[in-house]
């Protein structure tokens, strides 16, 4: 059954909240709206750094209430704005906003998932005692903030991963109720109630615990309870994308090699340490050797009707070829090294009907907070082995207002392992989004 109630009104009927809705779903805008119906004067937004251009945007498009907007690290006078907008890479009282703000909006706040993360201590406080006390005197959210959090992903890695948040903004939810829900208020109490783990040695003198699986699940949900609310997209009306693998033919296969057999099975066991470190620097090889392939297809592709075309990789060398290649057909770029007002004029240029036909976009730097979905159709010229990040980028060609099916491909070399080992990602994160949903 679809969703009812919307996410403005969810987040402005409460205190402190959990927006979980799936990707594209609009919790920017659901943020927005909130704060306008409590009338959130002073407002505190973390973000991630390629989000901070996107929400000043929108603050200032769909805001009904006047506020001026700042963004820290960009702006001198920041700090002064009624909004004023950082990044977790600062996300530190001192950097952010003096005292006295009516709202604190934690944007993709499963940034601060891990206790002792610099940045979790500097949104939530320290932890003490695995959890049983927090000291947040030098935090950005103090006991009395009203503070609405925002992530498709709350849990990237595993059900310990909600455990700061829930600690920080709700504890109660984490203390034992009757006979059937014992205290987690403790870090490796709610690790082990909700996770499986087992030992994995690292070295004859060291061993950690490393979570291979969840339990008690129906329980946690029922902790966290109206806390979080979530929308997948078809509860919104958002078509959901098209996935296809999409072989291009060339004469090498850089990854021939023994460790061909080690390469699948890491990647069918989702061990992405093992992948990395057997791929190396292959990966760049690889995808080096696809991209004037992917050039020509795209090629082909803009002459024969395609509008537009967002082609997604890692490495800067594959960038360039594909930049160099299509530039006749006009194109915008994003990567780590681009400024928040290039991104800003990237993005709005790629949304113009008459602006530039293809997006070169590096996976890290526009995996998050942006919108290209003036594209239909995304390419993968470099793929990596994180679902979420993964899911996360394959969706910013999808939003309410696209009413054209959505096309996402990933491109191999056919015939090789790169083809084999793509395949077998896209069955993992296929599986992965069946479950998600």
């Amino acid at each position: 059954m679809p969703t009812q109630i919307s996410g403005a009104e969810f987040l402005a009927a409460r205190h402190r909240a959990l927006l979980a809705d799936e990707q594209r779903c609009g919790k920017t805008l659901a943020a927005i709206l909130a704060a306008d119906k409590i009338e959130a004067k002073r407002i505190v937004v973390v973000t991630t750094a390629s989000g901070r251009p996107g929400w000043r945007r929108a603050f200032q498009n769909e805001q009904k209430i006047k506020r001026s907007v700042g963004i820290v690290g960009v702006e001198k006078q920041a700090a002064l704005a009624d909004v004023t907008i950082g990044s977790w890479q600062n996300a530190t009282i001192d950097r952010l906003s003096p005292r006295g703000r009516d709202l604190i909006i934690l944007d993709e706040s499963h940034y601060a998932k891990s206790p002792e993360a610099k940045r979790t201590v500097g949104v939530y406080g320290k932890f003490v005692s695995d959890g049983a006390n927090v000291i947040s005197s030098a935090a950005l959210v103090t006991p009395k903030d009203r503070v609405w959090c925002l992530s498709a992903t709350p849990a990237p890695h595993d059900l310990s991963d909600l455990w700061c948040m829930l600690r920080a903004l709700t504890p109660d939810r984490l203390r034992a109720r009757e006979d059937r829900w014992p205290d987690v208020v403790k870090y490796e109490d709610f690790r082990r109630r909700y996770c499986i783990t087992r030992p994995k040695k690292l070295s004859p003198w060291r061993t950690i615990s490393v979570v291979i699986g969840s339990r008690n699940e129906a329980e946690l949900r029922n902790r966290v309870g109206d806390f979080m609310l979530r929308r997948t997209q078809k509860d919104i009306g958002i078509r959901r994308p098209i996935y296809e693998t999409m072989p291009l033919i060339v004469d090498a296969d850089p990854l021939k090699s023994s460790d061909k057999g080690k390469i699948l099975d890491a990647a069918q066991r989702g061990d992405t340490r093992d992948l990395d470190m057997l791929l190396g620097p292959l990966r760049r090889i690889t995808g080096e050797i696809k991209a004037p392939a992917i050039v020509d297809a795209a090629r082909e592709e803009l002459d024969s009707g395609l509008d537009k075309l967002v082609i997604m990789r890692w490495h800067s060398s594959v960038g360039e070829t594909i930049r160099n290649g299509l530039w006749g057909y006009g194109v915008a770029s994003i990567d780590g090294s681009t400024s928040p007002a290039e991104r800003e004029r990237a993005l709005a240029s790629f949304a113009d009907p008459k602006g530039p036909r293809v997006f070169d976009a590096q996976i890290a730097a526009c995996g998050e907070s942006v919108d290209m979905s003036a594209a239909r159709e995304l390419w993968f010229a470099e793929t990596v082995f994180s679902p979420a990040m993964m899911a996360q980028a394959a969706l910013r060609i999808t939003n309410i207002n696209q009413q054209r099916n959505c096309c996402v491909k990933v491109c191999t070399l056919e015939n090789s392992i790169d083809d084999a080992l793509q395949a077998s990602l896209m069955r993992l994160w296929t599986g992965i989004r069946a479950v998600v949903q």
